[in-house]
């Protein structure tokens, strides 16, 4: 069967998404089911992945129908397949909801995918040496996908959107564990800009890659024609044996038209692209209490310090929707996310408008304030700023390990300015 005889046996239209996307190497190796079908193997993944028996019924019956539908089980195992075992990464995109088959059990046939994590995760896990209670707590990812996320927009049905399947293969083959809040992975950093502490003060600062237009705020935009003629700056940057030069990262998240020179006799390099950091992700379920956040990264430098001393980290990075520096605008001042980025080093990405936002409000492409939700403090934050006028960004950050001693500091934004002792030339 060919992939658009499978989507019309299913009742779908043909070409959905990119369902027919290495189709015949899918098939080639099909196996007549699939590992997450099997009722025995489900049941205990799900008690790993913490769900209760509530949701067997609906597993039940599912895995029930695919097994009994040869388009069905041909669509799971193509799936299953391009999200764990294909060559290269190839994660489903705009692939059907399946209603006219499975009904209001169309999305627990992705569920059932994400459960077929486990085994792969633990595997993993085996192959590095990381203990087995880190597994199961790293495994939280698929209740989360299904409770914080499908049930939201779905009326409470149990499910996972297929979108978040293409992320689960990074379990499976990465150095990558949640550890108390929040998760990490250890790779090398593809961050361009480069960290320097000063020898004496310990103050941190940040250059900025080459080739970065900013416009006049000190913000970076996707599209070229948000950026208004004759205003903002192109950055440079060099890197010698004895001295960097470039224009200045302000830690509250923005560029700085500021030329700097840095001499290693009073400077260190601490951070620059390929060094191996700890990447972080940050799982949805809330509770970023500023405890939660500390003790998360404490566990994560001594995790990884244990179980890969051959690679030792320095820093913690991520670029989210999470680290927007109009956060610190639109909610409270004691907001849990705006605790945690007062502890950071902000740094701007390049932004078209609605990054990261549909973790937010579950719905994709510019977000319309008329029909979105206004459920959470931080969704009537948002559309309150973009009712306004206002253009959503998202932002960056990194984080340096040695400075955990000192987490609720505000070490990189205390006394901080462009034109501290330390810059003085």
């Amino acid at each position: 069967m060919t992939a658009n005889e499978v989507l019309r046996a299913v009742g779908e239209s043909p070409d959905l998404g990119n369902v027919a996307q290495s189709w015949e190497e899918s098939q080639a190796v099909y196996p007549g089911g699939a590992e997450p079908l099997v009722d025995a193997n489900w049941r205990i993944w799900r008690e790993i992945c913490s769900f209760g028996d509530e949701i067997d019924a609906p597993l039940a019956r599912t895995a029930q129908a695919i097994r009994e539908n040869e388009a069905l089980s041909r669509l799971f195992w193509h799936l299953y397949w391009r999200v764990y075992l294909s060559p290269t990464p190839q994660g489903p995109s705009g692939w059907p909801e399946l209603r006219g088959c499975l009904g209001d059990d169309g999305g627990v046939f992705y569920l059932l995918a994400a459960l077929g994590v486990v085994p792969l995760l633990y595997a993993n896990y085996a192959r590095l040496g990381f203990p087995e209670a880190a597994a199961r707590h790293t495994c939280q990812q698929v209740r989360c996908y299904c409770d914080d996320a499908y049930r939201h927009g779905h009326g409470g049905l149990p499910g996972v959107y297929e979108g978040p399947l293409g992320w689960l293969r990074n379990y499976t083959q990465k150095r990558y564990v949640r550890l108390g809040r929040l998760e990490y992975w250890l790779d090398p950093t593809p961050q361009n800009y480069t960290v320097f502490r000063h020898r004496q003060s310990g103050r941190v600062v940040a250059l900025a890659a080459p080739g970065l237009r900013f416009d006049a705020a000190g913000y970076l935009h996707s599209d070229p024609a948000q950026y208004r003629e004759g205003e903002g700056w192109t950055t440079t940057f060099a890197m010698d044996e004895v001295s960097a030069s470039g224009y200045l990262l302000d830690p509250r998240g923005m560029g700085l038209n500021r030329h700097v020179t840095l001499a290693f006799a009073d400077w260190e390099c601490v951070l620059r692209k390929g060094d191996p950091v700890l990447q972080m992700h940050i799982p949805s379920g809330g509770s970023m209490t500023p405890d939660a956040c500390r003790e998360s990264l404490r566990e994560a430098r001594d995790f990884f310090r244990r179980y890969c001393p051959e690679e030792p980290v320095r820093a913690v990075t991520c670029a989210s929707w999470i680290f927007s520096n109009l956060l610190e605008q639109i909610l409270p001042e004691s907001a849990n996310l705006n605790c945690f980025l007062r502890e950071l080093y902000l740094e701007p990405r390049p932004a078209c408008g609605s990054d990261g936002l549909w973790f937010v409000f579950l719905q994709r492409g510019m977000i319309d304030p008329a029909k979105a939700p206004r459920d959470t403090s931080v969704q009537r934050a948002i559309l309150r700023l973009l009712e306004s006028g206002g253009r959503w960004r998202h932002g960056g950050m990194f984080y340096l390990l040695d400075d955990l001693d000192r987490y609720g500091e505000h070490v990189y934004r205390r006394d901080w300015s462009p034109d501290m002792p330390e810059l003085r030339g």
